[in-house]
């Protein structure tokens, strides 16, 4: 892409606006593991964006191939998912 292309940031943006969205709730007091888990569904909203849309309505999320962008965002939203799901677990009483 040369720098005269306009570069579509809809898609980039839903992303950015979930993960504001998960840390403005948790910084509002919502518990950590639900904040987390909006930030991790909003990468993974953003992985599914990715795979469906073209490379040029993609936007600021093509950065690699198609693939490898939408396991990179799959792979950190499931993260953030499980991770704030394993936070509810009580492993032993303190």
């Amino acid at each position: 892409m040369t720098t005269s292309e306009s570069t579509a940031w809809g898609p980039w943006l839903l992303v950015a606006a979930g993960a504001a969205a998960g840390l403005g709730a948790i910084g509002l007091g919502v518990p950590a593991p639900a904040g987390g888990a909006i930030m991790g569904f909003g990468f993974l909203f953003g992985s599914l964006i990715r795979v469906t849309v073209s490379d040029r309505r993609a936007g600021a999320l093509a950065v690699r191939g198609r693939r490898m962008d939408a396991l990179t965002l799959a792979a950190f939203g499931a993260a953030l998912v499980i991770g704030s799901l394993l936070m509810l677990l009580r492993l032993h009483d303190s």
